[in-house]
């Protein structure tokens, strides 16, 4: 028989929030390089 796994109240209040978090952590790297671009090119 299977044991049911019991989630603690963050594990599962993350899980809502799941592919939310995966959108964030796949724009912010691009919005950030588009920054050090910017940044980069008023410098020089």
């Amino acid at each position: 028989m299977k044991k049911k796994y019991n989630r603690n109240w963050l594990e599962r209040k993350l899980d809502e929030y799941n592919h939310t978090m995966e959108l964030i952590r796949t724009v912010l790297p691009f919005i950030i390089l588009l920054l050090q671009i910017y940044i980069i090119a008023k410098v020089i």
